[in-house]
């Protein structure tokens, strides 16, 4: 029995011992692991990925050196440290015509920067002259004189005139007014809309090349009121100016000089309804 107990006792210690040398083992493995990613990640934002060629993508009037200035990207930077969002901010704040900036990395050490210039898409009249707007409400420039062939935007209180800033108005919720009926013009399609006013936000005014005018009503469902009352125009007398009313839904009285009144039901063409109109003449 004392025979066996000794035995019992000597596997246990070297059993022990076995774990002991297992667990330095790993500790070992971990710590050189570990050193191993440390120098890796130092010699990465040290000596390796350093940059040595900014590649630019301009669509803009502005030269590509000063686009590279403006990012504060230079030959020999650290690609891994480079903050790619503030690069692109810096160049889009500084270049109003910059609507969308990308910094992207191109490992081992190429900077790739794309710059999409900003379209106008109307003029917003105010106390100074006027402000060259593009979709997002930015402020690309400011000019004496509305820019031809561009919507014009009455009865906007712009808080601030600043080229590059996305300026928003004194009143609140015309920012939005703002936004939506310009990009409802674009998107109705409809091409004679010289100038729309909304100072009002319950009776936006729009104004047309060929003299008439349609008091829209609220800017909601500003596409279809405005495909609506194109198509209300089109079975008008071309000679004639008219003044045009939105009434409920799907319903444009027609008030004309010669004192005739047409109250005419219409749908937009692309929705296959048909069109009724009637006319009142006194």
């Amino acid at each position: 029995m004392q025979e066996i107990v000794k035995t019992n006792v000597k596997r246990q210690q070297s059993s022990k011992r076995h774990h002991r040398r297992t667990r330095y083992h790993a500790l070992y493995f971990a710590l050189v692991v570990l050193l191993v990613l440390g120098v890796g990640v130092s010699l990465s934002m040290t000596l390796l990925f350093n940059i040595t060629t900014i590649e630019v993508t301009n669509e803009t009037q502005y030269a590509q050196e000063d686009i590279i200035r403006l990012s504060g990207i230079e030959a020999g930077d650290n690609l891994v440290r480079l903050d790619t969002a503030v690069a692109a901010e810096s160049i889009r704040a500084s270049l109003p015509y910059a609507e969308k900036v990308t910094v992207k990395r191109k490992f081992p050490s190429t900077v790739e920067i794309t710059v999409t210039e900003a379209v106008a898409v109307a003029n917003v009249e105010y106390s100074h002259g006027y402000l060259l707007i593009s979709a997002s409400n930015r402020n690309l420039e400011t000019t004496e004189h509305p820019v031809a062939d561009l919507l014009i935007i009455k009865g906007f209180d712009p808080a601030n005139d600043v080229p590059g800033e996305y300026f928003t108005s004194r009143e609140p919720g015309e920012d939005d007014v703002l936004r939506a009926i310009t990009a409802a013009t674009i998107d109705s399609g409809v091409e004679n809309v010289y100038a729309i006013d909304i100072a009002k936000h319950y009776n936006v005014i729009v104004y047309y090349e060929n003299g008439n005018v349609f008091e829209m009503g609220s800017y909601t469902d500003a596409v279809y009121k405005l495909r609506l009352a194109d198509a209300t125009m089109k079975e008008l007398n071309e000679e004639r100016a008219y003044r045009l009313r939105m009434v409920g839904d799907n319903q444009i009285s027609v008030l004309s000089e010669g004192a005739a009144s047409v109250v005419t039901t219409t749908a937009p063409q692309e929705t296959g309804n048909s069109t009724e109109t009637t006319t009142t003449t006194e």
